[in-house]
């Protein structure tokens, strides 16, 4: 058909022209990535909130208990150090004495050091008997030396149990009138020791301390959610703005071409003036639908960018390309000459788009009266379908905006057409 052919012709010219792409795509995605990488970009895409792993040199000099079923209480401690539970918290490495342990910490080859006394595991099943098991750390560190605390801490509560134990059984002989004897207190602390070696407590790679997943502090935003959000915002504001812009300068292109002379030339031809005219104006809608494409796939490429249901994206993409094509028809054909055209291009849509609420999309909090002005344009409509996707809506959720557009659209075409023919009749 001559009307598309017409049409492609024109399109091609557009996507020719050096200006015409750096209005349609360079502007838009230029604008949105200086957003981007000013908000972290690709720095703050990932999990967010990430703990440095404390790197821990362990002197376990203990020696194991033969009065407790050659408990190694030591060997415990560094088994629960290096389980896969606390693994993504601490590094662990052998020391072989407790000079080079601390030796490591003070030439910054590691963070804390853990010595762990000789007599650890009799103390840990003998009542009345204590021992010290020393940490040695950086002065300068507090998060990671506090974390290797809290484990070595929880560990050694667990051989409290032994006291607890043994004071319970001799609460309950107690009350039958049953004296504990120190045969009877060994025998109990023989027993929790077993029990506690056993498979159902610290074992070789399983730890039973608490398993700790370091997460931002509570109410706290994902960073890097939160940069995809804003620039999605950003991105569907430019894309809107730049729309708009591109569907008066592909309409202003009958005017141009009427200067030049070289529309009076195509009127000369065997093809009817309805059928130029129409095919002129339908590549301002393919124009359209290409930029919006290419906008989209870009956004998604190079800021990761979800735009949503793609059903609910598509009806959005639609009515943004009717209402930008249908009022850049509307405007142009009131124009009388190209120097009209940039002052009104420039003035009035940069004007639509304030009132249209595309450049105060990421405003958090903005007040209603906001929403209420820029529904008056058919740029707040778009905005609005758009933010509508972008925040997970369905097809059903975005139709009434987008019907809204599509018939400012429709509106505005049929009016400019109207106008186009009785100027070139």
């Amino acid at each position: 058909m001559k009307i598309l052919a017409i049409a492609f012709k024109d399109v091609a010219r557009s996507f020719r022209s050096p200006f015409t792409l750096a209005l349609m795509l360079g502007a838009p995605l230029l604008i949105t990535a200086l957003l981007y990488f000013a908000f972290g970009g690709p720095a703050t895409s990932g999990s967010g909130f990430q703990l440095p792993k404390t790197r821990v040199q362990v002197a376990n000099l203990d020696q194991p208990n033969q009065q407790a079923s050659g408990l190694a209480a030591g060997q415990l401690l560094v088994d629960s150090l290096q389980a896969k539970d606390v693994a993504n918290l601490v590094q662990v490495t052998r020391a072989p004495d407790e000079v080079s342990a601390r030796a490591a910490v003070e030439d910054r080859k590691a963070d804390v050091a853990i010595i762990i006394p000789p007599n650890f595991g009799a103390v840990a099943v003998s009542p009345a008997a204590h021992a010290a098991i020393t940490l040695y750390q950086d002065p300068t560190l507090t998060v990671g030396p506090g974390i290797v605390k809290g484990l070595v801490d929880q560990f050694v509560d667990g051989f409290a149990g032994d006291k607890i134990a043994t004071e319970v059984v001799a609460a309950q002989l107690s009350k039958r009138g049953v004296s504990m004897d120190m045969a009877t207190t060994q025998r109990v602390a023989m027993d929790y020791a077993a029990w506690l070696q056993g498979a159902r407590h610290y074992q070789s790679g399983t730890s039973a301390l608490v398993t700790l997943n370091p997460r931002a502090p509570a109410g706290a935003p994902d960073r890097g959610n939160e940069v995809k959000t804003m620039t999605g915002s950003v991105m569907a504001g430019m894309m809107i703005f730049f729309a708009f812009f591109m569907g008066a300068n592909s309409a202003e292109s009958i005017i141009r071409e009427d200067e030049e002379g070289t529309l009076a030339r195509l009127f000369t031809t065997p093809t009817s003036r309805t059928v130029i005219l129409g095919g002129k104006l339908v590549s301002v809608f393919l124009t359209l639908a290409i930029q919006i494409a290419m906008l989209l796939v870009a956004a998604i490429v190079l800021f990761g960018t979800h735009w949503g249901d793609s059903l609910a994206v598509t009806l959005s993409a639609i009515g943004l390309v009717a209402a930008a094509a249908g009022f850049g028809v509307l405007i142009m054909s009131f124009i009388k000459n190209t120097r009209q055209a940039g002052p009104v291009m420039g003035g009035l849509l940069a004007i639509m788009g304030m009132l249209g609420g595309l450049f105060t999309s990421t405003i958090p909090n903005a007040p209603t009266v906001l929403d209420a002005v820029s529904l008056a344009t058919p740029h707040g409509w778009a905005m609005r379908c758009w933010k509508i996707a972008l925040n997970g809506g369905t097809a059903g959720d975005v139709f009434s905006s987008f019907a809204v557009l599509a018939s400012m659209g429709a509106l505005f075409f049929a009016v400019g057409v109207v106008l186009f023919r009785k100027r070139f009749a």
